[in-house]
């Protein structure tokens, strides 16, 4: 799962000319990123159908 804080509302996530974000990120399992999104296995988690709580860090 990935989350992003759109603070401009704008529909999207702004990066800067060197596509580093410039607004907050963040993965389940608190997977980071380097370069790109992490791996699919790094983000990855159980999910039997029920409801789930999950917290997920910003990266600003």
């Amino acid at each position: 799962m990935a989350v992003i804080h759109d603070e401009n509302m704008d529909g999207k996530l702004d990066v800067n000319w060197l596509g580093v974000p410039k607004e907050g990120y963040g993965f389940s399992n608190d997977a980071k990123a380097s370069m790109s999104a992490p791996s699919f296995n790094a983000a990855s988690f159980r999910y039997d159908g029920q409801n789930l709580d999950m917290t997920i860090s910003l990266n600003y």
